[in-house]
């Protein structure tokens, strides 16, 4: 029992670092349930129109985005919410347990504090054990807040069996995904190399679901994701992959406290590579380092970004048929009679995934952050590269992997639709996506703002973000203050192709975005480091 001396301690301490992040975290997965009841039941409240996306639903392309169709013989609006929205759910929840697991276990570890706590007499395994807690009390409290809104916001066809058991699978994702993170961390010796593997293993997951929902079922059960979502709530209620997946769990967190255990402080349990006998000759500039700071990031984000642009490419040709006639569809659209609904959805999707790439945008540059906080970035500054250098570096290359990142996008949807034979210009496509890259520099001269003046405060631009990306989406449905709206740089950018580009509009946003970077980069200048 020494091992887990004062772990309860440990979990208190834990819990005082995390509560906050982890409170935006429960808020914003809780907007995500509601979001999606309200606007389900709000869209598809009428018999034709839930038979309709039915049939929309048994498309290829619809179930490798959300997920095998279930609950077709009497298909309801809570079978939709499951089809449509746990996918994605056990995604973001998962995202959510991997980077708290890997923050307190290997960050915690790289950057010296566990060694602090292991000077003073607490148990081995105390530190990881209050991460464990974390974890299971966190997911906990998210299933109960799940079931609770579905029951609360949903129709008559959300029952309590399938809310209590839509709970149970978000609940269980999220402890499972964790725990993958927690092995994770005792195999890498670095925070980075655990959680590239752990994303890794939930990127080979989604894969999995999709090839085993093409046709191959053996695999849908291999994977988490599959697995959980073959408990299918509010259609067959099938408990048993619910059971595996706590089985399965149990066992991870076992054999990570083993390996946690069985290893020295500061070593992971593969081998790390040799590292080269000549440095690069890109560290010789300051792009050139950030760009080794974020090349492996990078590509994964690429890769997201390519299929997530040929996921809805895909469906394209099928978008007339599956929207025309839904008057709810049309607001969120702002539907204009004169102009075709596919362009107008092509508008909205591009939209939103310009919103994804400005964070991964904002990741790139707020590695600068990161660098300060770890007490790294002083001794660059110490060297030959005066302030303004290194965070030019920083923000350039976090401009260069926002027109990369939408270069990749625009280019997968529009050749995704070109391939499933419907008719569209590439350059239109391409256009449209670049039209919001002023946009995106206005988040980012924001964050420069933030890291320059005001260092502690650099989080709130995710909030920021969530902000526009809120009145992106539900703006024009929920008839939201047009003075609220222009708080978005979004709400500028012109809704290509339906709309006609605007020279004045990217000029005036360009240089705003620029004032903002000159504005943020003079604060970093004048403050004191850490």
């Amino acid at each position: 029992m020494q091992s887990h001396k004062l772990t309860g301690q440990m979990f208190v301490f834990t819990l005082k670092k995390e509560w906050i992040t982890l409170l935006l975290w429960l808020i914003g997965l809780a907007a995500y349930v509601i979001i999606g009841v309200v606007a389900f039941i709000e869209i598809y409240g009428e018999p034709a129109e839930l038979e309709a996306m039915a049939m929309a639903m048994q498309n290829p392309a619809m179930e490798a985005l959300f997920g095998k169709a279930i609950g077709m013989d009497n298909f309801t609006v809570g079978a939709l919410y499951t089809q449509s929205m746990t996918i994605i759910g056990f995604v973001l929840i998962a995202l959510m347990s991997i980077l708290l697991v890997v923050r307190n276990t290997r960050g915690e570890e790289e950057d010296g504090t566990l060694e602090l706590i292991q000077a003073l007499p607490v148990g081995r395994l105390a530190h990881t054990n209050a991460t464990i807690i974390l974890l299971l009390a966190t997911n906990t409290v998210l299933a109960i807040i799940s079931s609770v809104l579905l029951l609360l916001l949903g129709d008559a066809s959300m029952t309590l069996h399938g809310a209590i058991l839509t709970g149970a699978m978000y609940g269980i994702s999220g402890i499972l995904f964790g725990a993958v993170a927690l092995i994770t961390s005792q195999l890498s010796s670095n925070t980075r190399g655990s959680m590239m593997l752990a994303f890794s293993v939930l990127g080979g997951a989604y894969i999995l679901r999709i090839i085993g929902d093409a046709g191959l079922t053996v695999l849908s059960w291999i994977s988490p994701l599959g697995l959980l979502y073959r408990s299918e709530p509010f259609a067959s209620n099938n408990w048993l992959p619910i059971y595996i997946g706590l089985l399965v769990t149990v066992l991870l967190l076992i054999t990570a406290l083993w390996l946690k255990k069985h290893r020295d402080i500061g070593a992971g349990l593969l081998p790390d590579r040799p590292g080269k006998t000549r440095a690069s000759s890109l560290l010789q500039t300051s792009l050139g380092f950030v760009f080794i700071l974020i090349k492996v990031p990078l590509i994964a984000w690429s890769a997201a970004m390519f299929l997530l642009g040929v996921s809805y490419g895909s469906i394209l040709e099928d978008v007339q048929d599956l929207l025309s006639g839904n008057e709810i569809i049309e607001q969120i659209l702002a539907s204009d009679p004169s102009i075709g609904l596919v362009e107008q959805y092509m508008s909205m999707i591009l939209a939103v995934m310009a919103m994804i790439t400005t964070i991964a945008g904002l990741q790139v540059f707020l590695r600068i952050r990161a660098e300060e906080k770890k007490q790294r970035l002083e001794s660059v500054v110490a060297g030959n590269r005066s302030r303004q250098t290194v965070i030019s570096g920083f923000t350039l290359t976090a401009v260069l992997s926002m027109f990369w990142l939408q270069l990749v996008q625009s280019l997968a949807f529009g050749g995704a639709a070109l391939a499933t034979g419907y008719d569209i210009e590439l350059l239109d496509v391409l256009l449209t996506g670049m039209a919001y890259i002023p946009a995106m520099l206005i988040m980012l001269g924001v964050a420069v703002i933030l890291f320059g003046w005001i260092p502690k405060t650099t989080p709130i631009i995710w909030l920021y973000h969530g902000y526009a990306f809120i009145l992106l989406y539900f703006g024009d449905l929920f008839d939201i203050p047009a003075a609220f709206n222009r708080l978005s740089p979004f709400y500028h950018v012109p809704a290509l192709p339906s709309e006609e580009w605007s020279w004045e509009v990217t000029v005036t946003l360009s240089v705003v975005a620029l004032v903002l970077i000159a504005i943020g980069t003079v604060g970093f200048r004048q403050r004191d480091i850490n």
